[in-house]
């Protein structure tokens, strides 16, 4: 009997589904990604089994809701040399992803729909390149309605955004600290979920061409999106996050 493909579901230019993605493109797992707008993934993602957040991972043996527990899933099935949470390393490799998972993935969020969302064409442009036909002609249709919700449901204004940046300074700071001693990776000379995690929730501040769904080109054409990406890109965190995507980042396969 053929394999049947897990089921990924997403909204596309998500850098959370990118952390999910990157990790199933690192595995030998047969996957479909069933791509969605924001907003209009909630009916797929709760029929799927989940609930208001993707990535969602429909398996033989169960639903996955985060991109935590889909990278532990792809893990089990992993030799020892390519694990993303090694048994020397689990504890440290733990407390930087979930750092990065409460940090600077939703601070990246905030600030870039900070700036997104008050260009319409811009925001409609982002928010309708992803999903079935349907769901793009909704949002095109919609947007006044999903962008008020998006306000109230992130917390997306002047200070948050803010708060927003000065956490991802913060975290960028952090991780080059870390990177000083001229170590190769996070927790040393492997590649480990630290690694992906950081690179996969910091890439959009990056657009490392290998991304696994870019956003359109048009987001960058705000100007403090296009001065934070040049900025970010000049960083050693930045350049870490460039050659994470050229070195580690596996070919995209869930397509």
């Amino acid at each position: 009997m053929a394999e049947v493909p897990l089921r990924l579901v997403t909204i596309g230019f998500s850098h959370f589904c990118e952390k999910a993605r990157w990790g199933l493109d690192r595995s030998a797992l047969a996957y479909h990604e069933e791509d969605h707008a924001p907003l209009l993934h909630w009916r797929a993602s709760f029929s799927a089994g989940g609930g208001r957040t993707v990535p969602v991972l429909v398996t033989p043996t169960g639903v996955l809701r985060e991109s935590t527990a889909i990278l532990e899933y792809v893990d089990a099935g992993l030799e020892p040399a390519r694990r993303l949470f090694p048994e020397a390393l689990d504890g440290e490799v733990r407390a930087l992803v979930e750092d990065f998972d409460r940090g600077i993935g939703p601070a990246v969020r905030r600030w870039l729909y900070w700036h997104l969302l008050r260009s319409r064409a811009v925001a409609v442009d982002l928010l309708s390149s992803t999903g079935p036909g349907w769901e793009r002609r909704v949002v095109r249709r919609a947007f006044p309605v999903m962008r008020a919700l998006m306000v109230r449901g992130l917390g997306v204004n002047a200070a948050g955004a803010a708060r927003s940046l000065a956490r991802m300074e913060a975290c960028f700071d952090a991780v080059e600290a870390r990177l000083a001693d001229g170590r190769r990776y996070l927790t040393g000379d492997r590649f480990t979920a630290a690694d992906l995690t950081f690179a996969a929730l910091a890439g959009v501040l990056v657009q490392p061409p290998q991304y696994g769904r870019p956003a359109p080109a048009s987001a960058a054409t705000i100007p403090e999106i296009a001065e934070k990406i040049a900025a970010t890109r000049e960083r050693p965190a930045g350049a870490f996050v460039m050659r994470l995507y050229a070195e580690d980042r596996p070919p995209l396969r869930g397509m």
